[in-house]
């Protein structure tokens, strides 16, 4: 945690002209989050002052003021790490110290509720009796007088039942929200008549009715006593059934906090409205229910501007928590953020041991200033980072950190849905990589391009992109031509090796969508609309819950391969009871499967129809072989499936971060300026559907295509392209 120097003046007094004078000097260390009692304590033990017997007033003036700021209390503290924050020279805003004895006074004319600040040393009373309290008053700081005050006199709380005239609140805002809660109760609307620091004045919607409330400041303090109360309504009863004005966002978001502490939980404007229904028997709006709900959501994420503040420590703390991570966060020129990089050592020392097929994908984040969220996953490892838009220069960036943190491997391969920037990317930061496509996004192209036969051709098309055989490959596509030749010359110009595992330059095993980075997008959808603080906390904790769970299956299996695998393995071995082998040589064999030969190579781990090769695992012809050698299967499966493969993979734990108040920042980190990106969220509800790009609203409207030959212009019925019947 940061701290702050701070030059302290004392035994010293203040002349006509707004100067402390005649003061000795001493110094402390305040912490940036401390609180203000946290501040009296240090300069007490300080200076030696006994706060049993005395009081201390604090003290500092500000330039272009004559009359010195206090501070009193823990908003008063915030004020000043501010400015000592923004202005870090020793010399600067000292503190002024006066000491004051406390005194018991009696005083004739001192009223009950005309008091303004309680000595808090005091406050720590029996509960079965009264005690009499030392006053101060605010301006002065010197005792007044006594007062016998009970310990319910002061209302803090906002579930007060019962309004009277003489009751004590302990600030103006518990007293309207009182007053919200008791009009509802009562059933009726009032108006404010006059509100401001020292007042607050309250009158019936109906201009005939009677009813009025009258509160007011005690000598200028934060507490508020209630003056005058009417509690008689003299208006119709009409005007009491109308709308319930008192109703309003701030006060629902006040009841429903508690509900939104979890951002996982779904919590909809419909559910507040059913709840403010049912507590307080009030119809409220649609639209007043969601303002409610985004209140209290910002009241309890802070200022979204705040959270790009907390970034370097937050960083900081990181990298040494987790020593060989790649994190690195960039800045633009004016301080403004715009990329962020993250790859803990636990993924880096897990990329060894799977399968360097990197799925590479981004969602939009939903948050005050938006931004994106890009991940790089491969089966059992990630790298994630927020960039503030989705341009060429950011996906450059990201990939290059990639690199260093990562390097390149020997059959590295890189997924995506081929957006425009990631293609650029790639081919700068890696241009002898190849770079596949998500054969799901690529037949949403088809979908949505070709409108015919969808049912028919997805088959087709999902099949060809996992075919093991050229013939079976061939076989499918000339399906394909027969039932629209577009479609194949479309899938052409997109490059077979772009998608198809047969044409692949390296073995992609299952790995041919961008599942495994959607599954990581779906799982934070609701932590996207978190600050960008809390949604980075968000997902390292979601990584370590995954890292641990692996772990954990990986060393409690007790077979040879993968549960996945094993069963795979289990299934191949249940189809090749019936086939017969006739070995050619020690490793060269002839498999005879329902009237047909298979040539299985085990030296080479070959077979005719594929398998063997690209899964990695005995298809049912090499079981065969190895069935009648009395070898066994695992020894000719891919390391990759095995148990102590993934063990390794897991092998570094994502450890939890310390507790903040336990940071140990340094001044250089601590001073660091990140401000928020110059995009923010449109004002009003957020939009569910994109905008579309200017190709897409050229496009005719309302265009129709022939179910049978997938062209324009006409329909079926009188299409003269349909196949005429012999």
């Amino acid at each position: 945690m940061a701290s702050l120097t701070v030059l302290l003046r004392h035994s010293g007094k203040w002349n006509d002209e707004g100067n402390y004078i005649d003061f000795s000097i001493e110094g402390i260390l305040i912490k940036e989050y401390a609180s203000f009692n946290d501040l009296v304590c240090s300069i007490s033990n300080q200076l030696g002052i006994d706060l049993s017997t005395n009081t201390i007033k604090i003290q500092y003036n500000v330039e272009g003021n004559r009359t010195p700021m206090e501070i009193h209390n823990d908003m008063g503290y915030r004020v000043y790490v501010k400015l000592k924050k923004e202005n870090r020279e020793y010399g600067m805003y000292p503190l002024c110290i006066t000491t004051m004895e406390k005194e018991l006074i009696s005083g004739d004319g001192l009223n009950q509720g005309d008091i303004v600040q309680i000595d808090e040393a005091v406050q720590m009373y029996d509960s079965d009796t009264d005690y009499t309290l030392a006053i101060e008053l605010a301006n002065s700081g010197e005792a007044i007088g006594v007062f016998e005050l009970h310990k319910d006199l002061i209302i803090s709380k906002t579930n007060q039942k019962e309004v009277m005239a003489g009751q004590v609140y302990k600030d103006k805002a518990t007293l309207k929200e009182v007053m919200n809660n008791y009009a509802i109760a009562q059933r009726f609307q009032f108006r404010v008549d006059r509100s401001n620091a020292v007042s607050y004045a309250l009158i019936c919607i109906s201009e005939d009715c009677d009813w009025r409330f009258k509160a007011s400041s005690i000598n200028k303090s934060e507490l508020f006593k209630v003056r005058e109360f009417n509690d008689n309504h003299t208006c119709p009863l009409k005007d009491k059934v109308y709308e319930q004005r008192q109703a309003s966002s701030s006060l629902i978001s006040g009841i429903i906090r508690t509900k939104l502490t979890n951002h996982k939980r779904k919590y909809t404007p419909r559910d507040i409205i059913d709840d403010v229904k049912s507590d307080l028997g009030v119809d409220v709006s649609y639209m007043l229910a969601w303002r409610a709900k985004e209140k209290a959501m910002n009241f309890l994420r802070g200022e979204p501007a705040d959270s790009y503040k907390k970034l370097p420590e937050y960083l900081y703390t990181m990298d040494k928590t987790y020593p060989g991570s790649h994190i690195r966060m960039e800045k633009s020129s004016k301080n403004e953020f715009m990329y962020v990089y993250i790859s803990l050592y636990a993924f880096i020392r897990g990329f060894d041991h799977c399968r360097p097929i990197v799925v590479v994908d981004r969602s939009h984040l939903k948050s005050y200033y938006t931004g994106t969220f890009v991940s790089t996953s491969t089966l059992d490892g990630a790298a994630y980072g927020v960039i503030d838009s989705e341009n060429d220069a950011a996906w450059t960036w990201f990939f290059e950190q990639f690199k260093i943190a990562y390097g390149v491997r020997e059959n590295m391969c890189i997924v995506s849905d081929r957006n425009e920037s990631i293609i650029k990317s790639v081919s700068r930061v890696y241009p002898d990589l190849p770079h596949c496509a998500c054969i799901w996004h690529l037949w949403n192209n088809v979908y949505k391009k070709f409108k015919k036969s969808h049912a028919k051709l997805s088959e087709i098309y999902f099949s060809m992109a996992k075919a093991y055989t050229q013939t079976e490959f061939d076989s499918l596509m000339e399906k394909v031509e027969k039932v629209d030749i577009r479609v194949k010359e479309y899938l052409e110009l997109a490059g077979y090796e772009k998608w198809v595992r047969l044409y692949a330059p390296v073995n992609m095993g299952w790995t041919m969508t961008s599942n495994i980075a959607e599954s990581i997008n779906a799982t934070l959808v609701s932590a996207r609309e978190l600050p960008i603080y809390n949604f980075l906390e968000e997902v390292r904790k979601m990584f370590g819950r995954w890292n641990c769970s692996n772990r954990k299956e990986a060393t409690q299996t007790y077979k040879t391969l993968g549960r996945k695998y094993q069963e795979m393995l289990e299934v191949n071995e249940t189809m090749c009871t019936r086939m017969t082998v006739v070995p050619s040589t020690e490793y060269l064999h002839t498999v005879n499967d329902g009237g047909r030969n298979y040539t299985v190579c085990l030296l080479e781990r070959k077979c005719v129809c594929g398998r063997f090769q690209i899964d990695e695992l005995p298809c049912p012809h090499a079981w065969a072989v190895l069935k009648s050698k009395f070898l066994m299967p695992e020894e000719y499966c891919s390391s990759y499936y095995k148990p102590s493969t993934i063990v390794m993979t897991y092998d570094v734990p994502v450890y939890p971060l310390p507790d903040k108040n336990d940071w140990n920042i340094p001044e250089h980190v601590a001073e660091e300026v990140v401000l928020p990106p110059k995009w923010k969220r449109p004002p009003g509800r957020p939009k569910k559907k994109r905008d579309k790009n200017l190709s897409e609203l050229l496009l005719p409207k309302n265009q129709h295509s022939c179910s049978i030959c997938g062209q324009g212009g006409h329909n079926k019925r009188t299409c003269r392209n349909a196949p005429r019947n012999k």
